[in-house]
C-alpha cells in the first residue's frame, strides 16, 4: 500500500468498517480499505509530522511532533480541533490517555470528572524521560518508557502499583499474552517475558539485530518488528517460528515501525520505506 511521501509511523485499525488509517512524517492521514487496499484516500494533510493515531467513534485523534493533538471528524473529513497538550512529540494515544516525549501521562477531562476531581490539566509526570507505549489488562495499565522501565498503573486510581525494571534501554512496545504474562521489547533488541504474579522477568530472548519497534499478539502468535527490516513470528513460549524479510518475502526495505493483527490470519505492517503491507499467514498444523 503506497501513497505516503515519507516514513509511516503509526496506523489504527477500524475492524468494523474494514479500514486502516495511517499517519507519518509528511503529515498525511490516509484511509485504506482492508478488502481493497490498492488505493488509499487522503483524509488530511497536516502541517507537521504525526507520530501516533487513535480512532474513537467517528473521530480520529492524531498525536503530532510538536505535542498537539489534532481531532478529525470522519463524517465530513474535517479538522475539528487542535490542542497543545504535551511538550514534545506524542508517541501514543489510547482512549482517554496520551503520552510522549515530556514523560507526562495526560488524562482527559472525562477521566477527571469520573474521579470526581476538578479538571484543570489532569496530567501525571510519570517518568523522567519519554513515554513510548501502552497496553492494558483488566486491572492495570502498562506503560513503557525511555528510562528503561515499565510503569504498572491501577486502572481505577491511576496510581503506580509497580515499576518493572529489566531492560537495558528504552522500552518501545508491550503486549499481554495471558492473565499472568506481559512481554516487552525496545532499543536493547530483546523480548522480555514478565510474570505478573511476582512482577519479575522470567524469560528473555535476543530477538533482533537492532531495536524492536512493535509487538502484537493474536492469542497464538506474537509478532515483532524491527529497525533491522524484519518481522518475526514467535509462539507464546518465545520460540521463533518464522522470519519475514525482503529477500524471501518481498517485505519492507527499511525500519518497520508497527505490526498489528487484523484477525487470526492477517496482519498489517508499516515502515520508514513509505509503505504498508498486508500479510496473510497460513498456519499448517
Amino acid at each position: 500500500m503506497k501513497g505516503h511521501k515519507d516514513a509511516i509511523y503509526d496506523f489504527v485499525l477500524d475492524k468494523d468498517n474494514r479500514a486502516i488509517f495511517s499517519v507519518g512524517a509528511e503529515g498525511y492521514v490516509v484511509k485504506w480499505e482492508i478488502d481493497n487496499p490498492e488505493n488509499g484516500t487522503l483524509v488530511l494533510q497536516g502541517g507537521e509530522a504525526f507520530y501516533s493515531i487513535w480512532k474513537q467513534d467517528n473521530v480520529l485523534k492524531l498525536g503530532s511532533r510538536s505535542g498537539k493533538i489534532y481531532s478529525v471528524n470522519l463524517v465530513n473529513n474535517e479538522l475539528e480541533d487542535i490542542t497543545q497538550l504535551h511538550q514534545g512529540g506524542i508517541f501514543f494515544i489510547r482512549d482517554k490517555l496520551s503520552g510522549g516525549e515530556d514523560g507526562v501521562l495526560l488524562k482527559s477531562e472525562t477521566i477527571a470528572q469520573e474521579l470526581g476531581r476538578n479538571f484543570e490539566v489532569q496530567d501525571m509526570a510519570l517518568a523522567p524521560d519519554s513515554l513510548r507505549c501502552i497496553t492494558e489488562n483488566d486491572k492495570h495499565l502498562f506503560i513503557g518508557a525511555s528510562d528503561n522501565a515499565i510503569y504498572v498503573l491501577d486502572k481505577e486510581t491511576y496510581e503506580v502499583d509497580e515499576i518493572l525494571r529489566g531492560h537495558t534501554n528504552s522500552v518501545f512496545a508491550v503486549a499481554i499474552l495471558d492473565d499472568n504474562i506481559l512481554v516487552s521489547t525496545g532499543r536493547d533488541a530483546t523480548i522480555q517475558a514478565w510474570d505478573l504474579t511476582i512482577n519479575k522477568p522470567v524469560h528473555a530472548v535476543p530477538a533482533h539485530e537492532y531495536q524492536v519497534k512493535s509487538l502484537s499478539f493474536n492469542g497464538e502468535i506474537l509478532l515483532s518488528s524491527s529497525m533491522d527490516k524484519t518481522i518475526k513470528l514467535w509462539n507464546n513460549k518465545l520460540e521463533l517460528l518464522k522470519v519475514i524479510d525482503f529477500e524471501r518475502y518481498r517485505g519492507h526495505t527499511n525500519c518497520i515501525n508497527k505490526v498489528e493483527w487484523i484477525d487470526e490470519n492477517r496482519f498489517v505492517s508499516c515502515s520508514d520505506d513509505r509503505s504498508l503491507c498486508l500479510w496473510n499467514v497460513e498456519i499448517i498444523r
